[in-house]
C-alpha cells in the first residue's frame, strides 16, 4: 500500500473537491433556474444584507438590527390627579416636558414618527402603581447608545393646575427636558448630555445633575437646592425667600446665581481659574477664593467652579 504524505493529501482533497464541483455544477445550475437562482442560493437577500451592514454589535457580542416603524407610535394615557402622587420618568432620547396643562387630569402622550431607528422605541410603557400612587414612564431605551443614536421621542405629562406631587423623579442619557410650573416636594433630575430646563417651579428640595449638558432653575425651593455639572452652565434664579442651602457645583461651566435684591444670604466660592463678581452684599477675595455676605446672612450658598467663571446679580 501506497502510504501519501501530508501535502499529497492535501492536493488530493481539493482535487476531490474541483471534482464535485464541476461534475455536479450543471445539476444545481439546471435545478435552481439558471444563474439567477444559482446567484440568488448563495446571496442572501438585499435588504438582509443591508441590514447585516448597518447592524452594530452591542457589549455582549450579538448583532444589534436597526428597526424599522411603518406606522407612527402613538401613546395616549390619561390618570384622575388624586392617583397620582408622584412620577418615576426614565426617558434616555428625545424630548421630554413635564408641565402645567389646562384640564383637571393628568395626561401622558409619548409620539415618535414613522421611520427607521438604531434603537427599538416600541418597548415604551406608561403604568400607574395604585399601591404608591406612582407614575411610573420608561421609554425602554438602554441607559448607554453603544455609539447608536437614541430615537426622537417625544413625552409630554400635563399636571393639572394646583396639582403639588410628593416628588418627580427624572433620569435619562441624552434627551432633553423641561419643567414648566411644576410643583413638587421633591425634584430629582439626572442626565448626562441632555439640557435641563426649570421654569417657574415650586419645590422643597430640587437636586439636578448633569455631566455634559447646560441646566438652568427659575422660581422657588424652601428646603434646598443642588445643581451640579462637569462642563455644563449652570443657571440659577430665584424668587422668594432663598432655602437654607445651595448648591452649585461645576467643573468648567459657568455659574450665573440670580436673587431677590434684599436676599438674605452667605455665599463662598473656591475656582482655580474662573473669574469671579457680585452685584450684592459685601465682597472679600483671597486669591481664588471669595466671600459674599448679604443682610443677615441666613441661607448658605456655596458655588464652586474650576474653570468657569461665578456671576451673582
Amino acid at each position: 500500500m501506497v502510504r501519501l504524505s501530508k501535502s499529497e493529501k492535501i492536493k488530493v482533497a481539493v482535487a476531490a473537491v474541483l471534482i464535485a464541483l464541476i461534475v455536479g455544477a450543471p445539476v444545481v445550475f439546471a435545478a435552481t433556474g439558471g444563474w439567477l437562482g444559482a446567484v440568488s442560493s448563495w446571496v442572501p437577500p438585499l435588504d438582509d444584507w443591508a441590514t447585516s451592514i448597518v447592524g452594530d454589535v452591542d457589549g455582549d457580542g450579538s448583532a444589534a438590527r436597526r428597526t424599522k416603524i411603518d406606522d407612527p407610535i402613538d401613546m395616549n394615557e390619561t390618570f384622575s390627579a388624586s392617583s397620582v402622587k408622584k412620577l418615576d420618568v426614565t426617558w434616555n432620547g428625545g424630548e421630554l416636558r413635564i408641565k402645567q396643562g389646562t384640564g383637571d387630569e393628568v395626561v401622558v402622550r409619548a409620539r415618535i414618527g414613522a421611520g427607521v431607528y438604531d434603537m427599538d422605541p416600541s418597548q415604551a410603557s406608561i403604568r400607574l402603581d395604585d399601591a404608591t400612587g406612582a407614575l411610573i414612564v420608561d421609554d425602554g431605551l438602554p441607559k448607554s447608545d453603544n455609539g447608536r443614536t437614541y430615537p426622537p421621542f417625544e413625552l409630554t405629562i400635563e399636571l393639572p393646575s394646583g396639582l403639588a406631587l410628593d416628588a418627580v423623579d427624572v433620569s435619562g442619557t441624552a434627551a432633553s427636558m423641561a419643567f414648566d410650573r411644576v410643583a413638587c416636594d421633591e425634584l430629582d433630575v439626572s442626565t448626562v448630555s441632555g439640557d435641563v430646563s426649570a421654569r417657574e417651579v415650586d419645590t422643597g428640595h430640587a437636586d439636578i445633575v448633569t455631566v455634559s449638558g447646560a441646566a438652568a432653575y427659575s422660581g422657588a425651593s424652601s428646603s434646598r437646592l443642588s445643581i451640579k455639572s462637569v462642563s455644563g452652565a449652570l443657571n440659577a434664579a430665584l424668587s422668594g425667600s432663598l432655602p437654607p442651602n445651595i448648591e452649585l457645583n461645576s467643573t468648567s461651566g459657568e455659574i450665573s446665581l440670580d436673587v431677590p435684591d434684599d436676599a438674605d444670604f452667605t455665599l463662598t466660592s473656591d475656582r482655580v481659574s474662573g473669574g469671579f463678581s457680585s452685584e450684592l452684599g459685601e465682597v472679600t477675595e483671597d486669591g481664588t477664593s471669595a466671600r459674599v455676605v448679604s443682610g443677615s446672612g441666613t441661607c448658605q450658598i456655596v458655588a464652586d467652579s474650576v474653570s468657569g467663571a461665578v456671576r451673582v446679580h
